[in-house]
């Protein structure tokens, strides 16, 4: 387990179809691991959404959803970095830790 490429990105909204896939594209040009998204815009976050987003690599996944139009976190990563050993979310943030596989 080797979180090696990481990306953070404040998109500014995930809701529209054009937006999900300029994330797919720079998520599978850089071939993330570990995906940070900020300013989702979205009340809720399908898993069809971060499928589409994202790509299927990402099956482990944590989601602040937004308040009204503001906010919105998701954090998603691939199976390869395995499940988190702990994780916590707050009003304000996403935490995620991750541990090797011994």
């Amino acid at each position: 387990m080797n979180p090696s490429k990481i990306v953070c990105w404040n998109v500014r909204g995930l809701n529209s179809k054009a937006r999900q896939d300029v994330v797919r594209n720079l998520i599978n040009s850089f071939r993330a691991n570990v995906v940070c998204i900020q300013e989702t815009k979205m009340p809720e976050i399908s898993v069809q959404t971060v499928l589409s987003s994202l790509g299927s690599n990402f099956v482990h996944r944590l989601v602040l959803p937004s308040v009204g139009s503001s906010g919105g976190i998701l954090v998603a990563w691939t199976n390869e970095i395995g499940p988190a050993s702990s994780s916590r979310v707050d009003l304000h943030s996403v935490s995620v830790q991750f541990s090797t596989r011994d």
